[in-house]
């Protein structure tokens, strides 16, 4: 039996979309992919790093701000940006060049979004949900 805070607290959590940390995991796997077409050993530290944060991006309680901390942890700022993207450059060949690029470029777009992980109209339904739960609690 589901419990009416239950109900409530689902409503509240559909409020806030996962999209980035699917486009994350997304992007991750394109990578795990290619690097697998092009012989990566499954051992590789490559492969093993590359697959432990799709691991953990599936696990987290929060897959969005797991997602904004991977981001932030990997490219906090351009000039780590513009690093990776030239070591990339220059060991990598091909289509897991053009995805790693790919992968980069969504971490740093997701590293320089505003702190706020909520959204004004997400935080705005949210609000609203707690005031009717509050309304009918009373």
């Amino acid at each position: 039996m589901t419990s009416n805070n239950d109900k409530r607290m689902e409503s509240l959590s559909q409020v806030i979309p996962e999209e980035l940390a699917k486009k994350m995991e997304k992007a991750l796997l394109e990578v795990l992919e290619t690097a697998i077409c092009q012989n990566f050993k499954e051992s590789s530290k490559f492969v093993r790093d590359h697959l432990t944060y799709v691991k953990k991006l599936r696990l987290a309680e929060n897959p969005n701000g797991y997602a904004r901390y991977i981001a932030r942890k990997l490219v906090p700022d351009e000039i780590s940006y513009n690093t990776r993207l030239e070591k990339i450059q220059a060991w990598y060949r091909g289509e897991l060049r053009t995805k790693l690029e790919e992968l980069y470029s969504l971490y740093y777009e997701i590293s320089q979004e505003e702190k706020c992980e909520i959204s004004k109209d997400n935080a705005k339904g949210i609000i609203q949900g707690l005031l009717n739960m509050s309304l009918t609690d009373d």
